[in-house]
């Protein structure tokens, strides 16, 4: 019984981490390319890439929120899912293939994730 325990305990303590790590990853994701433009063009895929985490870290942070409201983690990041296409139909339509200066890359984020999050009422710090 003692070992049933420790392993679930273990195994909560895996999920919990791993759950961690990688929102915070995502949430940087972005904050790197932000950092990579200064001296290196950026690749619009790696763009729409650090956007979809970005807002996948929006949702996650705003946990609490999302539950009071009867929502849940997962709805958020499924109507994400669902307006990805169409959100970077709209914003990257015209774009160049690679973003050379932080303006306009700071740009493309906050219309896009003004644009791919399915609630209006989530906090998030933009750059």
């Amino acid at each position: 019984m003692k070992y049933i325990l420790l392993i679930a305990l273990i195994v909560a303590a895996g999920y919990y981490y791993h759950r961690q790590s990688t929102a915070e990853s995502n949430a940087r994701a972005l904050a790197l390319l932000i950092e990579q433009v200064e001296y290196q063009d950026v690749d619009l895929f790696a763009l729409k890439e650090a956007l979809a985490k970005r807002v996948y870290a929006i949702c996650a942070n705003n946990e609490a929120m999302l539950l009071e409201s009867g929502r849940s983690v997962g709805n958020c990041m499924e109507g994400h899912d669902i307006k990805r296409v169409e959100c970077e139909g709209r914003i990257f339509r015209l774009a160049p293939l690679s973003i050379s200066n932080r303006s306009e890359l700071l740009d493309y984020s906050k219309r896009y994730v003004r644009c791919a999050l399915p609630y209006d009422d989530l906090r998030y710090q933009s750059y």
